[in-house]
């Protein structure tokens, strides 16, 4: 497939649309692309595919659940009925309209065309993987200027009109790839392509020679939860993700995006005025737990979901700086390296009386009745509910 970039505009000016995802491109040259980092990484390469993160975004045909498309006009209960209609324009959808799907292990999202914009839309309903039902979905904002910096490499708003509403809208942006690909968490590579044999190392971001913080701060650009009143959606609703301060410039790994626009972004658990024990209000409402048990141990459990930095930096593990969220979770495999397995991380440090399922309770909604795993750990967790566990394997309709 021609590479080409992936750009999206606001009222029709340039309707380059998502058309054609795997031939992604960086209108700045910078990114490269997952598939050129397999040409000398295969082993990584390989070990990444088989990781949620590569997974993240994908086309309808390749990725689409069997029973999404079983149950896709009802799920058979009372108030069962499948997606139809755009959450932004209201305009009807049939399953073939669906261009890509969003995640697939704990549930599904669809997006469709925005024709008003060129971006892409959700439809109205989510499909649940645990109750393998139909939910309501009223998310109304074009996915890429909303989402577009976590379920995308490489992400840039390369237009943003400041007159448009309370504080503007995104017009137009970009991105490298679907997915969390591997220059997510190793910055850019261009210049690593380029570079000499005894300089490739330094033109790369390795999180495993960073500071123990700084890897955790990588995940956390994207395990979080914030409202963001710098940048708007194509809409003007606030974002949900945090693009880089400058139009035109990406996120790049290492870069510390807790100082970014301290005063248009509000990132609970973060920033010394946002604390975790806070109520919150609009889609920031019920983040944490913070019930009697909570106050009790001091610590507030994440009580939505890709929360998970919000719930560690509030840990001993954190605070002591005794571990990162590499400490026990592997993006990838390497050469003479496996694949480090979750659930056998605790043994490591303690006794067999400390287990996963004991205290990382799932606390986070993601779903309903299906939860993640908190990261506070809690010296007197709470009991959780059904979550990871508790599913099935996967089934692809093709």
């Amino acid at each position: 497939m021609k590479k080409r970039v992936i750009v999206t505009t606001v009222a029709g000016v340039l309707m380059m649309g998502l058309t054609a995802s795997a031939g992604a491109s960086d209108p700045k040259g910078e990114f490269v692309g997952s598939e050129k980092c397999k040409m000398c990484h295969s082993e990584e390469y390989k070990s990444w595919k088989e990781t949620w993160h590569s997974k993240m975004v994908r086309p309808r045909k390749e990725a689409i659940l069997k029973e999404v498309v079983e149950k896709w006009a009802t799920d058979g209960s009372e108030k069962g009925e499948g997606p139809t209609t755009g959450n932004v324009t209201k305009a009807k959808f049939k399953l073939d309209d669906v261009k890509y799907v969003v995640g697939s292990r704990w549930k599904q999202r669809f997006l469709v065309m925005n024709d008003q914009t060129g971006g892409m839309q959700f439809l109205n309903k989510q499909f649940n993987r645990y109750t393998v039902k139909w939910e309501n979905y009223g998310n109304a904002n074009d996915w890429n200027t909303n989402c577009g910096t976590c379920h995308t490499t490489g992400y840039r708003i390369l237009e943003y009109d400041e007159k448009f509403g309370k504080h503007g809208r995104t017009v137009k942006d970009s991105y490298s790839e679907l997915g969390v690909g591997c220059e997510a968490c190793h910055g850019p590579g261009a210049k690593h392509v380029g570079a000499k044999k005894d300089d490739k190392k330094k033109t790369i971001f390795n999180p495993a020679n960073a500071d123990i913080k700084a890897q955790s701060k990588v995940c956390g650009y994207c395990h979080i939860r914030i409202e963001n009143e710098k940048f708007m959606t194509a809409q003007g609703n606030p974002r949900e993700d945090l693009p880089a301060p400058k139009v035109g410039d990406s996120y790049k790994a290492g870069d510390d995006w807790t100082t970014w626009y301290p005063e248009q972004a509000i990132i609970p658990g973060i920033r010394p005025s946002q604390p975790a024990s806070k109520e919150y209000v609009g889609d920031l409402k019920g983040l944490f737990k913070l019930d009697d048990h909570a106050k009790g141990n001091g610590i507030y459990e994440e009580a939505k979901h890709h929360q998970q930095y919000q719930g560690f930096v509030q840990s001993r593990h954190y605070l002591n700086g005794e571990m990162s969220c590499i400490t026990c979770h592997s993006p990838h495999a390497g050469k003479g390296k496996l694949k480090k397995v979750q659930k056998d991380a605790c043994i490591k440090c303690h006794d067999a009386s400390f287990t996963v399922d004991k205290y990382m309770p799932n606390t986070g909604q993601t779903a309903g009745n299906l939860f993640m795993r908190s990261h506070t750990f809690g010296r007197n967790p709470r009991k959780g509910g059904a979550g990871a566990g508790d599913l099935g394997p996967l089934n692809y309709y093709e």
